[in-house]
C-alpha cells in the first residue's frame, strides 16, 4: 500500500505508485477485527496515509515497535479520522484529529472510550509500546 505522493490518481481510481512516494507495508491483521491492519514504514518521519486502496478500513501506524497513528478511512478512501499517540496537543496525548484538519489552534481532543479499547487491543496483540 501507499500513500502521501505514492499513488498516481486515487480519486480516478489508479492506485499504481508515484517514484519517490511513501509506501507502507502490511505486517498484520487484528485477529478480532479484520478492518484493522497493521502497518509500517520505514522512514525517518512516519506519517498515517492520506488515502486508503481500501474503503472502510483502519490502520495502525507502527514505527520502532511503538503505534504511532491509528487512521480511519471512509468509503471514499479518505482519511476521517487520524489518532495521534506520538506526541500532545494542547497538551492532550494521545488525540485526534477528525477530516484531516489539522490545525494547531485547535483544543486536543481525547480518543473516545470505544477508540482507547482499540489502541489497548492493538498493542496488546502486536506487543507495541
Amino acid at each position: 500500500m501507499g500513500s502521501r505522493g505514492a499513488f498516481v490518481d486515487v480519486k480516478a481510481g489508479d492506485f499504481s505508485f508515484n517514484a519517490g512516494g511513501q509506501h507502507y507495508k502490511t505486517v498484520g491483521i487484528l485477529t478480532s477485527n479484520p478492518k484493522v491492519r497493521i502497518i509500517i514504514q520505514d522512514s525517518n518521519r512516519v506519517k498515517a496515509p492520506e488515502y486508503s486502496h481500501t474503503p472502510g478500513v483502519i490502520y495502525a501506524v507502527v514505527k520502532d515497535g511503538m503505534l504511532k497513528h491509528l487512521a480511519y478511512y471512509d468509503e471514499k478512501r479518505d482519511q476521517a479520522v487520524l489518532i495521534d499517540l506520538a506526541h500532545t496537543h494542547d497538551h492532550v496525548q494521545p488525540h485526534r484529529h477528525e477530516y484531516m484538519r489539522h490545525n494547531k489552534k485547535d483544543p486536543g481532543v481525547p480518543p473516545t472510550a470505544e477508540e482507547q479499547k482499540l489502541i489497548q487491543q492493538i498493542k496488546k496483540e502486536f506487543q507495541l509500546k
